[in-house]
């Protein structure tokens, strides 16, 4: 049996798959198969799916992808091939699809101690929207969460601000469900991980009229925050900090589900991102950066730290 090329470094071990069935990892699901911190031994990602994860295709003016065989995630359902591997990155590419016309190129690459980057190239190579309308593009990349103690993840207002002020946490009652939850964190102070699912389970939902204080949108936000994503984090077993940093903020939104990887033996929540264009032109090559950083949680400052050295200052 053919073995997943895998990424390494002094904190953690991911083994990188196309959209081939593997052991118990199945077919479509495609990224990072394992993620397995070297302390524990456990996959962070629900075994039999993945994590950064290409799962859709959206485009305006197409009528839904459906395959043959019940399929309705095009990037999962059409070839897709380990185009490199080696000691410090993996490449995979997924040739112009049959239904939307769309190319990509993903690699994955590691840098010590505790960073897994990840890089989508995409190209489109038809039309995609009716005459005088914008070529609109959204794309949802999904991590299928293996049962962490706390499903929330956690952003702030405004990640320039530098401080412990206007932190959230959100989630949704179950996956179905119309409106996503909106807790704050309390400002001026550090919490432990424990303290941030306290915190949730203490606060209620902020209302609409709450909501204007904390520089977010006033309305209820539905599957993804109505703006540029620059960082989430999420808290797994062990404390450890789930980071994820978005080079383009303006290329990207968030998408969350608190069952996306099912329900037993415990919710296994998707905490996903979105690839955004308000107007892709036929031809050029778009390109996406981002870095998952998975290390001990050493409070919010240190993730800001972390956010500022990945964007640059």
């Amino acid at each position: 049996m053919k073995a997943f090329p895998s990424l390494e470094t002094k904190t953690f071990i991911a083994y990188i798959a196309d959209n081939a069935a593997l052991g118990i990892h199945r077919a479509g699901y495609n990224g990072i198969a394992s993620l397995i911190p070297r302390h524990s031994g456990n996959n962070l990602f629900v075994p039999v799916y993945a994590g950064l994860n290409y799962e859709t295709i959206w485009l305006p003016g197409l009528p839904p992808y459906q395959q043959v065989r019940g399929s309705k995630f095009e990037p999962r359902a059409e070839p897709m091939q380990i185009e490199a591997a080696d000691a410090k990155s993996v490449t995979l590419v997924q040739p112009e699809t049959s239904h939307a016309h769309v190319g990509a190129r993903i690699t994955f690459s590691v840098e010590e101690p505790c960073y897994l980057h990840q890089r989508i190239e995409v190209t489109f190579h038809r039309k995609f929207c009716g005459s005088g309308e914008k070529n609109r593009f959204r794309s949802l990349y999904a991590s299928y969460m293996h049962t962490p103690p706390d499903r929330h993840i956690y952003l702030q207002a405004d990640p320039a601000s530098g401080d412990l002020s206007d932190w959230i946490g959100i989630t949704k009652a179950d996956h179905a469900a119309p409106d996503t939850q909106i807790r704050r964190l309390p400002d001026g102070r550090e919490l432990t991980a424990a303290e941030h699912l306290a915190a949730m389970n203490f606060e209620s939902p902020l209302s609409e009229s709450a909501l204007s204080g904390t520089g977010w949108p006033s309305t209820a936000l539905p599957r993804n925050l109505d703006g540029p994503l620059s960082f989430y984090y999420g808290l797994c077993h062990d404390a450890q900090l789930f980071l994820m940093m978005f080079k383009q903020p303006e290329r990207f939104r968030l998408a969350y589900s608190p069952c996306g990887g099912g329900q037993q033996p415990a919710w296994s929540p998707a905490w996903d991102y979105i690839l955004h264009l308000d107007d892709a032109e036929i031809g050029p090559t778009y390109t996406w950066d981002l870095c998952l950083a998975l290390k001990p949680f050493e409070g919010r400052t240190d993730v800001l730290q972390e956010v500022r050295r990945y964007l640059g200052g």
